[in-house]
């Protein structure tokens, strides 16, 4: 069998890591410098989709797994199956959930769903009239495809000024809306799911580190560290986030989205849980921990959600605890340069390292991102876990290397 992983971070090389114990033959495009190691990294721009069809016919790919969200935003699901090709992924329907904040909001407000309150605005003049009516801090997300970066919890009315001013006048979020929302202070829950025909299988739940500073201080990042599982949510928390995503199912039912593929719900919880955003793909860094986590087949899974045979008890998973800490170049998430080389990685014999941003150039590698390595420690607990993913963090080198060192603590 062969399967195409579309993508070329981190989230891809843990998908093709993972998919590599089925026993298949995998095609990775563009895939990255760690990549190779599993699979025959293909040079296609993941945004060429005209180019992704030839070649999987080509190449008579029986199965293509989508990682990234712009080429589900442009379609690329519904493209490959009007050619006959069998591909796991959102079309493009679903996919407005991640290029519209405002699309997600008005689903979760029309199926009466928990969520923060918000305001849309399509014109800076409106939206900085607006900063006069709400109570600090708030929340200023860039309505589009941002890479987990377009969102300012403003502190203040100038920082929402400033925030406005970079999303509408100097452009920087390649956005011409923005929602305004409530903010709410508590503990955040990434609920990566699978979805087949409007059906969601949750994944294990994980945390997320995306403040780049330790305690949560700083910009807003992609994802800087990732725990699993979360030991702090009781049964009755569970069970009020199953309930939500029953009633996500019961909305995407009732607008006829048919929906396959992945669909991540991040929540906050307060003192119940709120959604606070949809995407359409695995969470990155989650994808990293939960493909360590789970002990079942991801091919399995796969091919049982396009077929609509899916089932709870599919989803099975070990033991261990796991912690992973991004490395970055830096300066992430604003200016950074690339091109270091990196040492050290062969020198970590126990945790996993994950390339996200890296370049495999005559038998070295060397920085080609802002996020370039995640190391996950595991253990029979949290702090094993942790102690052995700083442990092997401290091996590996790259010039301007930076990591949180407060992750799973």
């Amino acid at each position: 069998m062969k399967v195409l992983v579309i993508g070329n971070g981190g989230r891809e090389y843990s998908i093709l890591k993972k998919l590599s114990k089925d026993g298949v033959e995998l095609f990775a495009a563009k895939g990255n410098g760690g990549t190779s190691a599993f699979a025959t990294n293909v040079d296609i721009d993941p945004e060429n989709i005209d180019a992704l069809v030839e070649f999987t016919k080509e190449k008579a790919i029986d199965l293509t797994i989508v990682g990234p969200e712009n080429p589900l935003c442009l379609g690329i699901v519904d493209k490959f199956e009007e050619d006959g090709l069998k591909i796991f992924g959102v079309k493009k329907m679903g996919a407005q959930f991640e290029a519209s904040k405002d699309f997600t909001k008005e689903f979760l407000v029309r199926h009466d769903i928990s969520t923060a309150k918000y305001a849309t605005f399509f014109e800076y003049e409106k939206a900085m009239e607006y900063l006069d009516q709400v109570n600090y801090p708030i929340v200023i997300k860039a309505d589009g495809l941002c890479l987990g970066k377009g969102v300012t919890i403003a502190e203040d009315k100038k920082s929402a000024e400033d925030a406005l001013k970079d999303i509408f006048v100097e452009e920087k979020m390649n956005s011409d809306r923005v929602v305004i929302e409530e903010f709410l202070d508590g503990n955040e829950i990434s609920a990566i799911c699978m979805v087949s025909h409007n059906k969601i299988y949750p994944f294990e739940y994980a945390r997320d580190y995306k403040k780049i500073g330790e305690g949560n201080t700083g910009a807003n990042t992609g994802g800087v560290g990732n725990i699993i599982p979360v030991e702090d949510m009781s049964s009755e928390l569970k069970d009020q986030i199953r309930e939500i995503l029953d009633e996500i199912s019961a909305g995407l039912e009732k607008d006829n989205f048919n929906y396959t593929g992945i669909l991540f719900v991040g929540f906050m919880v307060v003192e119940k849980p709120y959604v606070l955003e949809f995407n359409v793909r695995f969470g990155d860094p989650e994808a990293e921990v939960i493909m360590e986590k789970l002990d079942s087949s991801l091919l399995e899974l796969v091919e049982k959600a396009i077929d609509g045979t899916l089932k709870e008890e599919d989803f099975k998973y070990n033991e261990e605890y796991y912690t992973g800490v991004m490395m970055v170049s830096g300066g992430y998430p604003a200016d950074y340069v690339k091109g270091y080389e990196i040492t050290g990685i062969e020198d970590v014999k126990n945790s996993t390292v994950v390339h996200s941003g890296t370049a495999l150039k005559d038998g070295k590698f060397y920085t080609s991102g802002g996020r370039v390595l995640m190391v996950i420690g595991h253990g029979k607990t949290r702090e094993e876990a942790t102690k052995m993913a700083y442990e092997d963090v401290e091996k590996i080198h790259f010039k301007g290397a930076y990591y949180r060192r407060d992750v799973g603590i």
